[in-house]
């Protein structure tokens, strides 16, 4: 057995909080060390190609890295030698003793621990599982569409489901978008009929897409690779077979029924959606564009919008900003103007959201137009015998103002889809606080093990530009992992000793994955679903089940090092 230590300064992270030359020389001659180094940058290029150099002329057969999380570098030392074992001495020492005393007597602990662990670890063999060459999108927006468009593009099986009666989500209720509203500078594709948006035709037109709108997910088994997933179409149940899945359900807009005080109840009291659906209305009954309002079908004289409804924690709303709104109020705003010129249109405001070049000049240039924008909370909007009433405070004249209007327009936030909850549940993936799906966070799991992305608005708030583009980024993850044809995860895996286990099955009701369950009055273990957490093993209450990397001997190796440390 020949091990070798290399310790990293990280720049100065480490190296500044612990004395690295006595941290080497405490280990030196520690039995089966073989070879030690200190660098202060063990993860760069130069570092990684002298270490395979060293590794191949001293023979090691196993090193120990003392330096950062394996949770965030793991990848870059893995395959150097038969075992790699990680001494986390930055965060579990130099990042949380000020001391410098103090952490490099813990980093000193840490790495004897390693040591100790690495000269009793066992080899394990990766766990290799297949890839059924299909996917699932679940979600007919334009996010899905695209993920589904590249997806059949690199010839594989795409099943898109949609559960409204036809895909583009709620972009395909929009009459116009802004800033472009037809093509120009500054252009940002987002026009639903651009060519850079994904459109229906197209999606149907591929022979490796089928369609299945009206449909719904309403199960799901297996693992990466092979989910077996159950849809309530129509016709009824259907189950099919892919090989990951990419979740692209969008958002629905906040009811604004939420905000009494907001008068939604009332006939001309409308969201900006139903502005749109109002739009085309007149559009289809008139030939032309013009804004009627829904009570009497009389040409308003005055338009109020509301920002931030059920956003940015306004009036009891979601906290975050749900991005499109303002810009989607002022294009509006301008529309109207040049529709109906003399019409008075005024944007109530806390503060107007304009993150993306060329939407501030946009927003400016609104403001020459005849815009009014009002910054302060609209207190109410009421009805009385003759028409609607707006009570709002206008923080730069100081005072609350009442006024009649005849439309006012509520800017309705994003919120999650209907069913976040049960997909994410289905196919073992995280939500945030705010009900929206969690990315992955490469730097704390270092490869996605469920086979399931996520892409739009599922994940946020997010305008078509950005939504159709996460469809391309997951359209190309899922694509990467179907032409591999597998999937290799490493082999941390529950090992079940059959002449402990009595098939209490506690293992499996405490299981989160599914991935362990009583067979025959014997536990077994699903290889592809077990994400190697341990709890099986921490709770057998026969101590029948043993985490390989995590056996008894392993981690009494490390304990004794302390033992040792301290009976000395």
């Amino acid at each position: 057995m020949k091990i070798g230590v290399f310790i990293c300064g990280c720049d100065g992270e480490i190296s500044d909080r612990i004395d690295l030359e006595r941290l080497r020389g405490g280990v030196a001659h520690s039995p089966g060390v073989e070879h030690i180094e200190v660098d202060e940058h063990l993860c760069s290029k130069d570092a990684i190609k002298r270490m395979r150099s060293v590794i191949d002329s001293r023979s090691l057969d196993r090193i120990v890295i003392a330096g950062c999380s394996p949770r965030t570098h793991d990848d870059i030392f893995k395959g150097l030698a038969p075992i790699v074992e990680f001494a986390n001495i930055r965060e579990q020492s130099a990042w949380v003793h000020p001391d410098k005393e103090d952490a490099t007597r813990v980093a000193f602990d840490l790495l004897r621990s390693a040591i100790a662990r690495a000269k009793v670890l066992d080899i394990t063999e990766p766990i290799r599982v297949p890839m059924t060459p299909a996917c699932l999108v679940i979600g007919g927006g334009v996010a899905g569409m695209q993920a589904a468009e590249d997806l059949a593009s690199y010839g594989f099986k795409v099943y898109l489901v949609e559960r409204d009666e036809r895909l583009g989500g709620r972009v395909k209720r929009l009459s116009m978008t802004f800033p472009t509203i037809s093509c120009g500078f500054p252009c940002r594709h987002d026009c639903p009929e651009c060519e850079l948006t994904p459109k229906e035709e197209e999606v149907y037109a591929s022979d490796l897409i089928e369609v299945l709108t009206s449909t719904e997910v309403v199960n799901a088994e297996g693992r990466i690779g092979d989910y077996r997933v159950t849809l309530k179409t129509p016709k009824g149940e259907r189950v099919i077979e892919v090989g990951c899945v990419i979740i692209a359900t969008g958002t629905r807009t906040f009811d604004p029924s939420r905000i009494p005080e907001y008068g939604y109840r009332y006939d001309d009291v409308i969201t900006s959606i139903e502005l749109e659906d109002l739009y085309m209305k007149q559009r289809f009954a008139r030939g032309g564009s013009e804004l009627r309002r829904p009570s009497d079908d009389t040409i308003p004289k005055r338009v109020d919008f509301i920002q931030c409804v059920g956003s940015r924690g306004e009036k009891g709303g979601n906290p975050y900003c749900s991005i499109v709104c303002c810009l989607y109020a002022i294009g509006h705003a301008r529309a109207i103007k040049e529709m109906h010129p003399e019409c008075e249109v005024y944007i109530h405001f806390t503060n107007i959201q304009a993150p993306y070049r060329g939407f501030e000049e946009y927003y400016k240039e609104s403001e020459s137009l005849g815009i009014r924008f009002v910054r302060g909370e609209v207190k109410l909007v009421d009805r009385d015998d003759e028409g609607l009433v707006i009570t709002y405070e206008d923080l730069n004249r100081q005072e609350v103002l009442e006024e009649r209007t005849d439309l006012v327009i509520l800017s309705v936030g994003q919120e999650p889809s209907d069913g976040a909850k049960e997909l994410a549940n289905l196919f073992y993936r995280e939500l945030d606080p705010d009900g929206f799906f969690t990315e992955v966070n490469q730097k704390i799991v270092r490869e996605d093990a469920t086979g399931v992305f996520i892409a739009g608005c599922a994940l946020g708030p997010r305008n078509i530009r950005y939504a159709v583009a996460d469809g391309k980024i997951a359209a190309e993850n899922a694509a990467a992992l179907l032409k591999r044809g597998f999937f290799e995860m490493e082999g941390i895996l529950p090992i079940v000793d059959d002449t402990k286990c009595i098939g209490c099955n506690i293992c499996g009701n405490l299981c989160y994955f599914g991935a362990i369950g009583v067979t025959e009055m014997t536990a077994e273990v699903i290889e592809g679903k077990c994400r190697g957490c341990g709890i099986c093993a921490a709770a057998c209450p026969e101590k029948a089940i043993t985490l390989t990397r995590f056996s008894d001997d392993e981690i009494r190796a490390e304990i004794e090092t302390f033992a040792e440390e301290v009976a000395g």
